[in-house]
């Protein structure tokens, strides 16, 4: 006979996690509202510096935020939606069913079992999923938020359901794992604010005298224009309203809220800091969050700082940028070739000159190669002085210089984590550690500077090549006929920007710089010393391959499509139709849309494999089978299909170029006066320029639309195309013909 045999164990209950914050729920706000209200703020405005005055003003905020807001420990909720179905009638019987008819075929093998149970456990599963789309919807209507419910309902889907909360940071810090979240974090802001430094000792990076030309012959800007009251508060209106916020725990979010209570005061401080070129000590403090990148989760090089700034200094950086772009545009000194953080430029007007200017020197029968810079940590490496030295050649000075000087320099920075220790997770916070260089990370007026400060590469490197430049991304292009020549002068211009670098505190690393050659003789060519040779390489997230075919580049786009079809599989099954679309727009269109002036201009196999997966993901949303038409649905979710969504774009950036229309060239009247003048060519690929491609679409469109300004033609295409279900190109053309 057995015998049972008890044994006493502890079972360690499951804790409940616990996590701090500050409880911003409408009656604290409003109480911290009321509070402000009751402020003079004459501590403020009778500060004699911006420093004194900010100083005043933050701790008023503070002291009133913890007296409404205090931060308390609290245990998050469970999801509703799995408490509705435990506890659901229905739900429970279907659940008791199943368990019966699971055991009844365990203990029979039967067949006929088998199948009892599998349409038991179907039922059972059916039931779950009308649970959760009930209370989904039921989530949104009752929110005040509605477009953060919806997104909660797909990322609870679409994320991978790991407890990240749980998860424990583990690091080796000289061949030993480090655990504790203390030590954690001053490792972190040690690695951080050391890694400019080193990443320059490593590549023996020494800098050559330079003499930085300071012979400005424009207007100079000798010190700020003042801000206004409703400057303040529409620069303040105009922030994106987030709950995250730096070591203050001031958010745009909750600034925005009690505006009328503190624009007068925040105008104040802003005016003192323009007029004593003065930046607040307070604001120059960032908090750092270590992100994974790759790799290892155990080595702190795999991992990169996100950098959270005051919220009022993103105000203050905002009207500092509205005159640094109105004294760049009286003195005509934004850069041409430089695409990044200049308005009206973007990465794909970027890759667009790159492709027009590689394709133009094709045309010509030139060969061309494409040289793709990796910088190391370029917005880290920057020497205040030299960025101060490009400042001044640009026409600041006085004031203005000063202020630049104050806003650089003095930095610090800490690095948080949050832990989860027994249930709870706890937030370490290190130390500060001074920040000698660069840019400030996560600002502003960070990205510009850096921009600003590499506007003359271009003309140092004359006419040996054509840089194209979205920030620190830089691809030189150089041409040439034949091959010797090309060679010299690809390694001349490789050369070159090298020493740039060199000259001004940026790290060249050759080892992950790319060489891309296209043309006829692309064979013969020798890439220089040390540059990694590719037939595709991946640049400002499109991957461009020798040939330009954009095979490559769609082949990475479908890949990643097909794998938002699966998310939308599963938002669909617990998911509301406003939270399905809002789910096809970010997860399928919006990679869809970006870079489609050029990819789509390739060839219409390209846009007809991407075509495919729109098609199936239309019918998932519209719950149709695999062989049944979608043209009625992409009509009925007022969706476009790939090949409209090409046309309106093609069409539109060549209405924006404002080319020589036909009536411009010809002296004499014609029928066509408004058509886009095509210019002859020789070569196929010329056709395949979004230049020339969206010409001759526009070309094709009714007389009424092309005297429209770009705008207006972008919504009369949207207008007509969103009706027509458009699958081809020359469906489009047929439409567009029955309309004339």
């Amino acid at each position: 006979m057995g015998q049972l045999c008890y044994v006493d164990a502890p079972i360690k209950k499951n804790e409940a996690f616990r996590t701090t914050h500050r409880p911003f729920n409408p009656d604290n706000l409003q109480h911290f509202k009321d509070i402000l209200s009751l402020q003079s703020w004459d501590r403020v405005y009778q500060a004699a510096t911006a420093d004194e005055a900010y100083m005043n003003f933050i701790d008023t905020l503070t002291i009133a935020l913890d007296i409404t807001c205090p931060r308390k420990i609290c245990i998050p909720k469970k999801n509703r939606g799995k408490i509705l179905a435990l506890h659901n009638p229905e739900a429970n019987s279907l659940r008791k069913e199943f368990i019966l008819a699971l055991d009844k075929y365990k203990k029979t093998g039967s067949e006929q079992d088998k199948v009892d149970a599998f349409n038991k456990k179907k039922m059972y599963d059916l039931k779950l999923k009308t649970l959760r789309r009930e209370e989904n919807e039921s989530l949104i209507a009752e929110s005040s938020n509605k477009s953060k419910a919806i997104w909660n309902v797909i990322n609870s889907e679409r994320i991978s359901r790991k407890d990240s909360a749980g998860a424990r940071w583990q690091i080796d810090v000289g061949g030993k794992v480090e655990e504790d979240p203390d030590k954690l974090c001053e490792h972190f802001n040690s690695f951080f604010s050391n890694i400019a430094e080193q990443t320059l000792l490593q590549n023996n990076q020494s800098r050559a005298i330079v003499m930085s030309d300071t012979s400005f012959l424009g207007t100079s800007l000798m010190e700020w224009r003042p801000t206004s009251s409703s400057e303040v508060f529409n620069t303040i209106m105009s922030l994106k309203s987030t709950s995250s916020s730096g070591i203050d725990d001031v958010s745009s979010k909750l600034l925005k809220f009690c505006i009328g209570e503190v624009f007068l005061p925040i105008t104040d401080i802003i005016n003192k800091s323009l007029s004593q070129g003065i930046f607040p000590s307070k604001l120059k403090i960032s908090k750092v969050y270590p992100l994974h990148k790759q790799g290892s989760k155990k080595e702190l090089q795999n991992f990169r700082p996100i950098s959270l700034i005051p919220t009022i200094s993103k105000i203050i950086e905002k009207i500092i940028l509205t005159r640094i772009q109105n004294h760049l545009k009286l003195n005509n000194l934004l850069p041409d070739r430089q695409h990044g953080f200049i308005p009206g430029r973007s990465t794909t007007s970027a890759f667009t000159d790159l492709i027009e200017h590689i394709i133009d020197n094709l045309e010509e029968g030139n060969t061309v190669t494409s040289v793709f810079l990796d910088l190391s940590k370029a917005f880290d490496c920057l020497g205040h002085s030299l960025i101060i030295n490009k400042i001044k050649s640009l026409g600041f000075g006085g004031t203005t210089v000063k202020w630049f000087e104050s806003y650089l320099t003095g930095r610090e920075q800490v690095v948080e984590i949050k832990q989860n220790l027994d249930g709870t997770e706890r937030t370490a916070r290190s130390g500060p550690l001074a920040v000698t260089r660069g840019v400030p990370q996560g600002s502003v007026l960070g990205p510009v500077l850096f921009v600003l400060f590499t506007a003359d590469l271009p003309k140092y490197l004359g006419n040996i090549s054509y840089p194209v430049m979205f920030a620190d991304d830089t691809v030189l292009v150089t041409s040439g006929n034949a091959v010797e020549d090309l060679d010299i002068r690809t390694f001349i211009s490789v050369s070159m920007a090298q020493q740039y670098c060199s000259n001004n505190d940026l790290v060249f690393n050759a080892a992950k710089t790319k060489y891309l050659a296209s043309g006829r003789l692309k064979e013969c060519l020798t890439e220089p010393p040390d540059l990694q040779r590719v037939d595709n390489t991946k640049h400002l997230g499109l991957t461009l391959d020798q040939g330009l075919s954009w095979s490559n580049h769609t082949d990475q786009l479908c890949s990643r499509l097909s794998s938002a079809i699966f998310a939308m599989k599963r938002i669909k099954s617990i998911g509301t139709s406003i939270a399905l679309k809002a789910a096809y727009h970010a997860l399928f269109e919006s990679h869809v849309r970006y870079g489609i002036t050029l990819w789509g201009s390739s060839s219409a196999g390209n846009l007809h494999r991407v075509l495919v997966l729109q098609k199936r993901v239309m019918r998932i949303m519209a719950g149709l089978q695999p062989q049944e038409s979608c043209r009625e649905a992409f009509k009925s979710f007022e969706i476009l299909t790939v090949v409209s969504i090409y046309i309106i774009e093609v069409i539109t950036h060549a209405s924006r170029e404002r080319l020589p229309r036909v009536g411009d060239v010809n002296s004499y009247t014609t029928r066509r006066a408004n058509d886009i003048s095509l210019p002859a060519h020789r070569t196929t690929l010329y056709t395949k320029k979004p230049s020339y491609s969206g010409a001759r679409l526009f070309n094709m469109l009714p007389e009424n639309f092309k005297t429209c300004d770009s705008k207006t033609l972008k919504k009369r295409l949207h207008s007509l195309l969103i009706n027509s279900t458009i699958y081809s190109l020359n469906e489009f053309f047929n439409s567009v013909n029955a309309i004339i």
